[in-house]
């Protein structure tokens, strides 16, 4: 089986394209005049809307006339569905099918962005989550930071109003001592 890796398209030309590139060159096998070649491939005449299906079993001699026959039908507009390589006792040696490339994604492709984009949401939300949580946690230590710097302000304040300046000692006058002097 032919095996390309799907890439994205924007238009139906470049679809068209693809596939067709897609369709070319296919047999792989080596083909000797005893088998036969059946081309299973939808076309359509020009001007007409539906494609008519078609089966065609055809004898080459080499696999380069097998694919430049194939090649040509894919030139001329068929969209192939199968080809299969038959022995000449009648059974299939291989079947190739060309990748079809869409426009539209498949359902699998719709599943597989969805919940990338889900995982994405998902990790998105739990660092706002944890920002919002770590912001909250600053706010608060700054908060009680901001409570115990007032509450030692008032305390240092509260000191300095307690505190009595130095008493001065009495003293008595001694009448005595006045007079004699």
């Amino acid at each position: 089986m032919n095996a390309t890796i799907a890439t994205p398209v924007s238009n139906a030309k470049e679809v068209k394209a693809k596939n067709a590139a897609n369709s070319k060159n296919l047999i792989t096998d080596t083909v000797t005049d005893k088998m036969s070649v059946r081309i299973y491939s939808k076309s359509r005449a020009k001007g007409e809307v539906k494609f008519k299906k078609k089966r065609d079993s055809l004898t080459f001699k080499t696999t380069a006339e097998a694919n430049a026959a194939v090649n040509a039908l894919v030139d001329a507009g068929a969209k192939l569905r199968k080809i299969e390589l038959i022995a000449e006792d009648g059974t299939v040696v291989n079947t190739y099918k060309p990748n079809r490339v869409r426009l539209t994604p498949t359902k699998e492709e719709k599943d597989a962005l969805k919940a990338t984009k889900d995982a994405a949401r998902k990790l998105k939300a739990e660092q706002k989550a944890t920002t919002k949580l770590n912001l909250a946690k600053i706010k608060a230590e700054a908060k009680a930071a901001a409570v115990k710097a007032k509450a030692d302000a008032e305390k240092a304040s509260a000191k300095l109003t307690t505190a009595k300046a130095p008493q001065k000692t009495k003293t008595t006058k001694n009448v005595a001592v006045e007079a004699l002097a």
